[in-house]
């Protein structure tokens, strides 16, 4: 039995969790020896977290064009919109 994998979920959260594991791998393959919060603050003092946190959501771009090369355009959209709160949410950042 074949199931529709062309939903808005299917794209949405894939797309809210690639740039946390993106994060992750750039973490754990720095050279440092810090806690993952030590990290992050060292990142924020020096006005590189939202850079990196930029450039963490590059890879939804490939799963957004993943999903519209096979039609599913719904699941290309939720890839869409969690860059879209990931866009917001740094926007919010910068003015704070």
């Amino acid at each position: 039995m074949k199931t529709n994998r062309n939903k808005l979920s299917y794209g949405f959260f894939p797309g809210l969790i690639l740039p946390l594991v993106v994060f992750a791998v750039i973490y754990f393959f720095s050279k440092q020896e810090v806690t993952l919060t030590e990290y992050i603050q060292t990142l924020w003092h020096l006005g590189a977290l939202l850079k990196i946190l930029s450039l963490c959501v590059l890879p939804n771009l490939f799963l957004f064009l993943i999903f519209y090369r096979i039609k599913y355009d719904l699941a290309a959209r939720g890839v869409i919109m969690a860059t879209l709160i990931y866009a917001f949410l740094v926007m919010i950042s910068k003015v704070v």
